[in-house]
């Protein structure tokens, strides 16, 4: 049995008074000290047994074609499904990066991760050393955490260097069992077991997989994406009578590359014939289960408390998978500033979700906002000004989002999103700049130019991204280069 975080009992021990003896006791601290100045979540939200559990799901490269609740996929994710019919949907969600690092910089810090040189994966040693989280950014489980939640990651970090600094658990996180890495082996394969090599993946080593607990190196022997759930759902049963609410990260590492998926998820995709199809198929059949598996147990009777839970994914499907995954209806993949790249499934389910449930937000959002949200619902409003997202919730209510712009950077390349418009600037094989303008209301693929049409629109938004830019510090990392075409034409994108 894998053991559960340590309860932190708020019981009075024994010798202590009597309760009616306490109570006078009180009311004469009460008396004499008219004001006392309440923890900012008590402050929110009327104190501790108000404040929800908050359950933060984050897919691992799962493309906004991939579900069905937003197209009909290819196969069926039931799950999603139904946290969709229960959750405010986020059609025009985006995260802050194109690969999975940087991304989950911002969603650990509710900040853009330029503000702290975070642009890129690594693509080097050099680039490792510099990965850790900087110890200047205040994490959003350390946040949590001072108000009195209870936090825990399950699942992939990312934010660790070579040196092991910025370990999890001096992040805020009281319990941590997952892996450091950006990716690794999913299983030791069996009879009927299956794996699809794809472009550039190294040779198998399940040796790779580097789970630990609570900062020890443990041994796994089952698919990764099993034991990432049961262990979420171990967490959350330990925790469902604490006085404390949690906070709890469950960050997968499916449907990420490599494909591999075992004979018992494989069986219930035999309708899918292409063999790459059919592996990715049954790893997100897996991905799904694992979310009911956490919903259920989040639901299930003698909860103390509701469950906010907020569903994403941490970029777009690469296109070294793309024989088997969908970013549909928009063009680009993973390490690309255009759609398919920056596009994320979002579902945030508040804890009285019956008054939201299956209603639709068709606006631009980030996933910085989402992370604010969670902040909010946490009673931690006061601290919305340290972020750079805003609470979705007033917008639910309302039908409109205050968000004006959204910007993205990856060293010299850059992107903003205003209205219906998208600035996209990156460079030729030659190294000169390359200046794309989309309407993506009229060109959600972004195939027609029209920064040639529009010269006073390009000027606007590049001086935007320009003031923007002024609050944010050179990338830490070097990063890689990418082949690819955008409307046409030939670039290299860095990601």
């Amino acid at each position: 049995m894998i053991p559960s975080v340590p309860e932190r009992s708020t019981r009075v021990a024994d010798g202590m008074p009597s309760a009616r003896l306490r109570a006078r006791l009180l009311a004469a601290v009460l008396s004499v000290v008219p004001v006392i100045v309440a923890a900012p979540a008590a402050m929110a939200r009327g104190g501790a047994a108000e404040r929800p559990n908050i359950i933060f799901f984050i897919a691992d490269d799962l493309g906004v074609g991939d579900v069905r609740y937003l197209r009909d996929g290819y196969f069926e994710t039931p799950n999603i499904d139904r946290l969709a019919a229960q959750s405010v949907n986020f059609s025009q969600a985006y995260v802050t990066a194109a690969v999975c690092s940087p991304s989950r910089a911002a969603l650990h810090t509710g900040r853009y991760q330029a503000r702290f040189g975070h642009d890129f994966n690594p693509g080097s040693a050099a680039d490792i050393v510099q990965m850790a989280l900087p110890a200047s950014e205040r994490s959003i489980a350390e946040r949590m955490k001072a108000a009195g939640y209870r936090t825990g990651l399950i699942g992939k970090w990312h934010l660790e260097n070579s040196q092991r600094q910025s370990s999890p658990l001096v992040r805020g996180f009281d319990y941590y069992f997952g892996f450091a890495s950006g990716g690794n082996y999913i299983l030791n394969l069996r009879d009927g077991d299956q794996t699809i090599k794809v472009e550039g993946e190294r040779d198998r080593d399940v040796r790779s997989q580097g789970f630990s607990r609570q900062g020890t190196r443990v041994e796994i022997d089952d698919y990764k994406t099993d034991v990432i759930t049961d262990e979420a759902v171990r967490y959350i049963e330990a925790n469902r009578s604490a006085d404390e609410p949690y906070f709890l990260v469950v960050a997968h590492h499916a449907p990420h590359v490599p494909l591999e998926a075992t004979k018992k998820y494989l069986d219930r995709v035999v309708n899918v014939a292409d063999p790459m199809h059919r592996v990715y198929a049954a790893m997100a059949t897996a991905l799904d289960d694992g979310l009911g598996k956490v919903l259920d147990a989040a639901d299930a009777s003698g909860s103390r408390r509701p469950t906010m839970v907020v569903f994403l994914s941490d970029n777009g499907c690469p296109e070294y998978a793309s024989a088997a995954c969908s970013n549909a209806p928009y063009s680009g993949f993973k390490r690309e500033l255009r759609e398919g790249g920056l596009r994320t499934p979002l579902l945030i389910r508040w804890p009285d979700h019956k008054a939201w449930a299956g209603r639709k937000v068709g606006q631009p959002v980030s996933s910085l906002d989402a992370v604010a949200s969670m902040v909010v619902a946490a009673g931690l409003s006061s601290q919305l000004g340290e972020l750079d997202g805003v609470d979705l919730l007033p917008a639910v209510r309302s039908g409109r989002t205050p968000r004006t712009r959204i910007f993205w950077r990856a060293g010299t390349d850059y992107a903003v999103r205003e209205g219906d418009w998208k600035l996209v600037v990156t460079s030729r094989a030659d190294g000169s700049p390359a200046t794309f303008l989309f309407d993506l209301k009229a060109d959600p693929k972004e195939t027609r130019d029209l920064s040639a049409k529009e010269p006073a629109r390009v000027r606007r938004l590049t001086e935007a991204f320009a003031v923007w830019d002024k609050g944010n510090v050179p990338s830490r990392m070097q990063g890689r280069l990418h082949d690819s075409r955008i409307a046409g034409q030939d670039v290299k994108v860095r990601y």
